[in-house]
């Protein structure tokens, strides 16, 4: 069937943990596998991770659990979103962990541990300058505090969410950095079982030894991609991206090609026909400025991306219908992410969890 596909090579996903472990030492390893690992299928990446020991998995959506769990994943699973009355019956299990961002968390927790004579593994989130979830930090010692009286939360865990570890001025990393540690010295003064503490993604995985404390969440790092500018060496593209040719044509000059007369051949030129479109995840932003790799050179697109089509320049390429164009994730520095997410301004994650269901996903062991 002619489709776009998407091979997603789990011995790279490997190696790039073992990367990452390396650059952690002892902290346990939290990948983030939400927006069903960043549109790299969530099951079959948590089981190869599971086989090379990660400690466990950060999710958003209470459904994410349901289906981590439902796939036999017995691993640890922290839930990185905001709890819901009528999903508390997740956590009870104790493999998932649920995350605290408010006092009114505290009260439905503790009522519904009370309600059903069980305790619930927690996550105590503090909002360091991020601005999203978490407690607010001025209210740190209240919530401390109403922990500390409660019979059945343990928290497990502290964290926070840097806002800015990408970015290369890192003033205002450094000032989270700093407040972190005054929430961790404030926490284990009020509950001294803590266990873990954890604050840093990709960029401070990679950037912030300091930041890493006994645990890390890393995320579009374990999927071979940086949230820099430009790649890392030891980070491998684990998802690439492809689709067939299913049509070359010849054009004289002065022909048109695609939607609204964006590209107009200026010569006698070949154009071939990519069975892939916006429907599936390319970017609108590749029109007439896009790439694509096949078999090792780079032909640039002609024209609007269209719902399910792509149509490429190709006048040095042979006429064969079999060719495999690559979007991203190949091995030439033009189709990296990080090069495609800053010539467009825009984000490797929008690329990646971008690929829709109409996209074929191949997992692959090489």
């Amino acid at each position: 069937m002619l489709r776009p596909e998407a091979n997603i090579y789990l011995d790279r996903l490997q190696k790039n943990y073992q990367f990452i472990q390396s650059m952690v030492g002892s902290a346990k390893v939290m990948a983030v596998v939400k927006a069903d690992a960043y549109g790299h299928g969530a099951i079959p990446i948590a089981e190869s991770l599971s086989d090379v020991g990660v400690h466990g998995f950060c999710v958003s959506l209470t459904s994410e659990i349901r289906d981590l769990i439902c796939a036999n994943i017995n691993k640890p699973i922290l839930h990185l979103g905001a709890i819901s009355s009528d999903s508390l019956d997740v956590y009870e299990s104790g493999q998932a962990r649920c995350t605290i961002n408010s006092i009114q968390d505290v009260k439905i927790l503790e009522n519904h541990g009370c309600q059903h004579n069980i305790r619930i593994i927690a996550h105590l989130k503090v909002d360091t300058g991020m601005g999203r979830l978490g407690v607010h930090y001025d209210d740190l010692y209240k919530i401390l505090l109403a922990l500390s009286e409660c019979r059945y939360i343990d928290i497990e865990g502290v964290y926070s969410h840097f806002s800015t570890a990408e970015e290369k001025n890192i003033e205002y990393r450094d000032w989270q950095l700093i407040r972190f540690k005054k929430v961790i010295a404030m926490t284990e003064k009020i509950l001294p079982d803590i266990k873990y503490r954890h604050l840093a993604n990709s960029a401070a995985v990679l950037t912030c030894p300091e930041s890493h404390f006994n645990m890390v969440r890393p995320g579009i790092s374990l999927y071979g991609i940086t949230p820099f500018t430009r790649p890392n060496k030891h980070l491998l593209p684990v998802m690439r991206m492809q689709a067939p040719i299913v049509l070359i044509k010849r054009f004289k000059q002065g022909e048109v090609v695609g939607y609204n007369r964006k590209y107009v051949t200026e010569e006698n030129e070949k154009i071939a026909i990519i069975q892939a479109g916006y429907a599936d995840g390319i970017p609108m932003e590749l029109s007439n400025g896009g790439e694509v790799e096949i078999e090792g050179s780079i032909y640039s697109v002609a024209g609007k991306v269209s719902m399910d089509l792509v149509a490429i320049s190709c006048k040095d390429m042979d006429d064969k219908q079999d060719h495999i164009a690559i979007f991203w994730g190949g091995d030439d520095m033009n189709i990296r992410l990080e090069t495609l997410a800053n010539k467009f301004d825009k984000i490797p994650y929008e690329f990646l969890t971008g690929v829709t269901k109409s996209v074929r996903r191949n997992y692959i062991n090489e």
